[in-house]
């Protein structure tokens, strides 16, 4: 597998913390909301964010994470 330039390193992580905000906050939008459907589409959002951060965060490897 090839190295990842600093470039897509650094806009890997901008796309995780994107999808971090955006599950948050629809947790919190479920949380929240005053009707059922609308709390179960923030649910299924919430749901569907924490598995594009899975798949995001699974492109870095153990050497890639960007923790000094």
């Amino acid at each position: 597998m090839s190295r990842i330039t600093q470039a897509e390193l650094h806009n890997l992580h901008e796309l995780i913390w994107m999808e971090a905000a955006m599950h948050e906050k629809f947790r919190a939008y479920a949380l929240k909301a005053p009707e059922e459907h609308v709390r179960k589409l923030c649910d299924q959002l919430a749901d569907r964010s924490r598995q594009h951060l899975t798949a995001l965060s699974q492109l870095l490897g153990p050497d890639q994470t960007g923790l000094h």
